[in-house]
């Protein structure tokens, strides 16, 4: 092995990170189980990725990078595992979601064209990589994993346009949820650009970047991984949205008496009225359940049983009172709509215009012309 740069000690700190997360998120983390048990494979075979590229790039040895070479299949796992996450994340029927066994062939048959090479001796490596023989076989094997990660890349694309344009579940987003899934989106999007760069330069310009190549997308995957898995571990109470599927809406409820009922009421307005929690944009299901000493589970049965409403809506209806009460006192002559609405609690102009359409059936500036009328 050769000698071990800063870059190096950063990759197995990173290795090292990935296998403690791997192991520590379906533990901790008891909201998403399903979706985390996916992250957690991921954060896995991401470790076990880094480890192949840097064996191989450190080994001296040949027969050491013939054994590592088999794990490089794993890039035509990234894709369907995470299209699995985003399914199981982002819908609350999707927790069994999966792939069936024929997504995974590609990764199956990479596999056994690498080892097939390791069947062959340290001077046969040599000699077949000095005449080019594996030119073509791994030509195609790299043009397959990227047309591979791209077609789920589309399919977790259309996936997520497809949970936006559900206007009114889209109330039951938190901003934190849109924009945490955004950037895994953009993040993996400008992965397999800059891996289309390279291999378009490699393979029709005979020109290698520097920076932009085959090694970057193996160090960046498992990067964008790592990310994902720290905000999962942290913030868990951003992540699942829930979309609700009318024909399978038998829940099992927990029951509340009466006077609980009765006193998680009181409690409930007093903080709306006196308090108005509401105005912080960042305020979560968990955060409001603590402040009422209950639990979340019992806090979105109540909401669902008395106020027929989820967490979100509730939330983003108070909202919208605050607004008109601004609207009001003439508030709007002096501010935007939109500093406005920041000041009741959002943190952003759809959704804003979402909920107060959802609550008032109408636009802002048609119910202005209404009020000035």
């Amino acid at each position: 092995m050769g000698d071990y740069s800063f870059f190096d000690v950063l990759l197995l700190m990173g290795i090292a990170q990935g296998f403690s997360l791997s192991i520590t998120l379906p533990i901790l983390c008891k909201k998403n189980i399903s979706a985390n048990k996916i992250l957690a494979i991921q954060l896995l075979l991401a470790c076990l990725a880094l480890l192949t590229r840097m064996v191989i790039h450190k080994a001296d040895e040949i027969w050491i990078i013939q054994r590592f070479a088999p794990l490089e299949s794993l890039i035509f796992v990234f894709g369907p595992l995470g299209y699995i996450y985003l399914k199981r994340l982002l819908e609350k029927y999707q927790e069994k979601f999966k792939l069936q066994w024929f997504h995974y062939i590609p990764a199956i048959l990479y596999l056994s064209c690498l080892a097939l090479i390791n069947t062959y001796s340290s001077q046969e490596f040599v000699q077949h990589s000095k005449t080019g023989s594996f030119r073509i076989p791994f030509f195609i094997a790299e043009l397959s994993a990227l047309l591979f990660n791209f077609f789920y890349y589309y399919l977790s694309i259309k996936f997520f346009l497809k949970i936006l344009r559900k206007e009114k579940e889209q109330l039951s987003f938190t901003q934190s949820t849109i924009t945490f899934v955004k950037v895994i989106l953009i993040g993996t999007g400008i992965i397999l650009l800059a891996w289309l760069t390279s291999f378009c330069s490699t393979y029709l310009f005979r020109i290698a970047l520097p920076v932009i190549n085959y090694d970057l997308v193996w160090v960046a995957i498992p990067g964008l991984i790592y990310v994902v898995g720290y905000f999962a571990l942290r913030q868990p109470e951003i992540f699942r949205v829930l979309v609700v599927d009318k024909k399978r809406k038998t829940a099992v409820k927990p029951k509340m008496d009466e006077q609980h009922i009765q006193k998680l009421q009181h409690d409930l307005t007093k903080l709306m009225l006196k308090e108005k929690v509401y105005l912080d944009n960042e305020l979560t299901l968990v955060e409001l359940s603590k402040k009422l000493n209950t639990s979340t589970n019992k806090l979105s049965w109540f909401l669902n049983t008395v106020y027929e409403s989820n967490f979100y809506d509730f939330i983003n209806e108070q909202r919208v009172k605050a607004f008109v009460s601004k609207l009001e006192q003439n508030e709007h002559k002096i501010k935007t709509l939109f500093s406005l609405s920041m000041e009741v609690g959002f943190n952003s102009k759809s959704t804003f215009n979402k909920a107060f359409k959802a609550s008032l059936n109408e636009t802002p500036s048609n119910y202005i012309k209404k009020l000035t009328g």
